[in-house]
């Protein structure tokens, strides 16, 4: 379409991509009082970030204040704080909090933000490795979206034999195997911060590494054929419909039946899509992952349409 190749649509995409990418790394992460207590407990992190909420003034130290402040789980604690800030009642912040058990109360060791529009929850392990999730989860899902394009346009080709859904098939599927191989880098390096190590042949990283050998298996069909352009095109397609009979499998129903590290696995609920068509996410953070699909499916499209110019102008080369 000519709209994916126009000016205003390289504009219009590459400011969506510069806000999310913003808001991705600039949103502050806060969790909760508790947060900071379990994870010094267990010796992870002496200094955790905390959203709370200030609800009454205490008394004065000589540099700082003592604040009562409610988390995002409505717990109530005593908070000391830089008294040069001027907080009032019902102000909101986002600091690196430590706890001081002797007494009974928590040191804003920095206050990272006061009111910020915008906060992500605290994923415990993770931290600011979090935020690999609002991209890991959108590239996994355009990937899925790109092999049903794929698919869509290998059905067309063999019902109207027109070289132009060949070329689309073939950009499309290209795409969705970049995204696979990106969303599985971003997963391992999740995964290295998770569970100790960046492969585990956990039952979602088994699945994704035969999808990709699954589509790896398309190219080296297509460059191995010796038959005329039409009848490689040909085979490629049915080859294209079969292999994407077995995405949905691998993607979303085996690595739901199976024991797993992943969430959603063993028939539980998972956190984005599940049977019962609800988000159990932070719902900022929903809307920002959301966001993300849609801006990396407009990439998709763009990067596909490109491709298959490039495809197009080989063909006519021949």
């Amino acid at each position: 379409m000519k709209f994916f190749r126009s000016k205003a649509y390289h504009l219009l995409l590459g400011a969506i991509f510069t806000v999310s990418v913003f808001i991705c790394f600039a949103t502050p992460i806060g969790g909760s009082f508790n947060d900071v207590v379990t994870l010094k407990m267990n010796n992870v992190s002496n200094i955790t970030p905390v959203k709370a909420t200030i609800t009454a003034s205490s008394y004065d130290s000589a540099a700082k204040k003592f604040y009562q402040a409610r988390d995002l789980y409505g717990s109530e604690k005593r908070i000391l704080i830089d008294r040069s800030l001027g907080l009032k009642i019902g102000d909101v912040i986002v600091a690196e909090c430590t706890y001081w058990p002797s007494d009974d109360f928590y040191e804003a060791m920095r206050v990272e933000r006061v009111n910020p529009a915008l906060t992500f929850p605290l994923i415990q392990g993770l931290g600011e490795l979090g935020r690999n999730m609002l991209f890991h989860v959108p590239m996994s899902f355009v990937a899925f979206i790109a092999f049903l394009f794929a698919t869509i346009y290998s059905i067309i080709f063999i019902r109207k034999k027109n070289m132009e859904y060949d070329f689309r098939a073939r950009a499309a599927s290209a795409i969705g195997l970049l995204f696979t191989i990106l969303a599985t880098v971003t997963g391992s390096i999740w995964a290295r911060f998770s569970w100790g190590t960046f492969w585990n042949w956990d039952p979602r990283e088994t699945s994704i590494f035969i999808l990709l050998l699954i589509y790896v298996a398309y190219f080296l069909l297509r460059s191995l054929l010796e038959e005329g352009e039409e009848k490689k095109a040909r085979i490629a397609a049915v080859y294209n419909i079969i292999a994407f009979v077995t995405v949905p499998f691998l993607m979303f129903v085996l690595p739901r039946i199976t024991q797993s590290l992943h969430p959603g696995s063993s028939g539980t609920e998972a956190p984005v899509i599940n049977l019962s068509g609800k988000t159990h996410t932070d719902p900022i953070l929903s809307y920002v992952l959301w966001t993300n699909v849609v801006l990396f499916t407009l990439l998709f499209i763009w990067m596909k349409d490109l491709y298959t110019i490039v495809l197009r102008k080989e063909n006519e080369e021949l």
